[in-house]
This record gives structure tokens, C-alpha cells and sequence, in this order.
């Protein structure tokens, strides 16, 4: 069942299946005087279905090209699809979006397609409207900004309601587990940056893809510095663990990230991975870490 809730005039909280969480996420549906937008489409199937039979949507924003945010794209076949240029290329490509994961794998051979095509049925897709950031979404009596917000993926965008003074934070999703930054184009000190960019804005009102509604400005202050902050307790983890030396798969094995790997691990495994590996470049960079035959030992 569709469950909207008015968060101001004409902007409504799609809830998505599951509360939202993974393989599901959240939306927003902006109703402007003259254009109607949706923002996200990974609510789950039947939702998606009732939405689309339901509302005329003139745009469909993606925050981003991951697989639990534009699933359902082919049930919105009217509308105009607008996506950051460095995602574009992820909605238009399965095979380009699992490259993205680092796939096909020893790990997970075509394990990840298949995961791709089977769990979500994901197939090419389009996009219509390339954006850089910065541009301003102007529906009639109503404007969105967007930001360009990388670090999670590189296109990542977070939308911008100045009027509203209502923010769509995307995968910049406040939830308890933290940033992830699993994919080939995530990257850390990106993903802080944009944390710190949103941070700024006077937004009483903050919606996220996974967690929901956040209201409040220094709750929302206190979620995103909480949020960015597990970034690092993980290396502060990982160096602890590096007081001995350490193989790159034993670091794997220690979950230091997920804490354990649920079902199917090898997926989990893979995050891991490649979430250690962009640690450990950044920690060799300031000198906190050093590369040895064997694998890697703090400094």
C-alpha cells in the first residue's frame, strides 16, 4: 500500500517497503504548480505500480545510479529522467553498474548480474537530463536545488528545497551503520566533504533514503556529525588491529566495518573489501600505515 505523508505544501514522503531499508529506499514527490517530480523510484514494485497509476510525473530525479534507487525506472516511462553525468552511465549500463562494484570477480564470478538482474530486474535504462550540480528545478511555485553531493557514489546529488527549507539527503542516509562507500567510484574524504556541505545548509526538515524524516536543525546538525564520525571509529578499528601485522584478508576476515557478514557473505566480503582497501589508502597517505611484504602494520 502507497503511504504518503505532506511534509509541506506539495512535498510528500514516500515511504518504501520495508521501512525503507535496503533493497528498498525512500521518496520524495514534489507537486509544483506546473510540473510534478518524483525523486528516487525504489519503493518496491507494487508501490511504485500505485504511484505511477496515480500521479502524473513529468520528472524522475535520481540521486544516484544504485540499484535500490531506480529499480522500478521502467514504470515511469512518461517521465523526463534527470541523473548526475557521472552516474548517467550506471542507470544506462547493468554491465557498467556491476563493473562499479568491482565485478565480475574471483569472489563472485557473475554472481553480482545475476544478483542485479534477479533480485531488482534490472535491465538498461535511460536518462534524459545529464546534470553537473547546481541546477535549480523550477516546478512552478516551487524550486529544487541540486547538490552535488560524491563520496557514496561519484554522481551522488542531494536535493535542495530553499523555500521549504527541506533537504533529500539521498544515501547520505544517517542510519546507524554509517557511510558506505563499497563501489569503485566512493571515496572517503569526498564522501566527508559533502557531509560537511549539506551541514551547512538551514534545513529544519531533512529526509533520507533509508532512514526516513529527520526534523530539526541541530537534530539534523547532530545526526550528520554522528553520522560522518563513524568514518572514523572504523580507523581507529583498523589501526588497533594494525598494532600487529596484518594480511589484507585477515583484516577482511575481522569485519571490521559490517561487524559480522550477513547472507550471502560473499557480497558482504567484497564491501568489505573494498571499503578496507580505501582506509588503508588513505591512512598510508597521512603515514599512519605502512605496506610490508606480508600486508600492512600501523606506523
Amino acid at each position: 500500500m502507497l503511504l504518503l505523508e505532506e511534509l509541506a505544501a506539495g512535498v510528500y514522503f514516500v515511504e518504501g517497503e520495508g521501512k525503507g531499508r535496503y533493497p528498498f529506499s525512500h521518496s520524495l514527490l514534489l507537486k509544483g504548480r506546473t510540473l510534478t517530480m518524483l525523486v528516487d523510484a525504489g519503493m518496491g514494485a507494487e508501490r511504485a505500480r500505485e504511484l505511477a497509476g496515480r500521479e502524473k510525473i513529468d520528472l524522475l530525479f535520481l540521486t544516484h545510479a544504485h540499484e535500490d534507487h531506480f529499480a522500478h525506472l521502467p514504470l515511469f516511462e512518461k517521465a523526463q529522467v534527470l541523473c548526475h553525468r557521472e552516474d548517467a552511465p550506471a542507470v544506462r549500463s547493468v554491465e557498467r553498474l556491476e563493473a562499479l562494484y568491482g565485478c565480475p570477480c574471483p569472489e563472485l564470478g557473475s554472481g553480482m548480474r545475476e544478483f542485479l538482474v534477479g533480485m531488482f530486474g534490472l535491465r538498461d535504462g535511460r536518462v534524459d537530463m545529464e546534470l553537473e550540480g547546481g541546477e535549480v528545478l523550477d516546478l512552478g511555485e516551487m524550486e529544487a536545488q541540486v547538490i552535488h553531493t560524491p563520496g557514496h557514489s561519484a554522481g551522488h546529488c542531494c536535493l535542495w528545497l530553499p523555500s521549504e527549507r527541506l533537504v533529500f539527503l539521498g544515501d547520505l542516509d544517517l542510519t546507524s551503520f554509517g557511510p558506505w562507500y563499497g563501489c569503485v567510484d566512493s571515496d572517503i574524504d569526498l564522501f566527508l566533504s559533502s557531509l560537511e556541505r549539506v551541514r551547512r545548509l538551514p534545513a529544519e526538515v531533512a529526509v533520507t533514503s533509508h532512514r526516513g524524516v529527520v526534523r530539526g536543525r541541530e537534530e539534523i546538525g547532530r545526526r550528520l556529525e554522528e553520522y560522518g564520525r563513524k568514518i572514523g571509529e572504523r580507523e581507529e578499528r583498523l589501526l588497533r588491529f594494525l598494532e600487529e601485522e596484518r594480511t589484507l584478508e585477515e583484516i577482511v576476515d575481522a569485519a571490521l566495518i559490517y561487524g559480522r557478514f550477513p547472507e550471502p557473505q560473499a557480497f558482504y566480503r567484497l564491501f568489505e573489501r573494498t571499503m578496507v582497501e580505501k582506509h588503508l589508502r588513505r591512512l598510508e597517505r597521512r603515514g599512519e600505515v605502512v605496506r610490508t611484504e606480508r600486508g600492512f602494520r600501523r606506523a
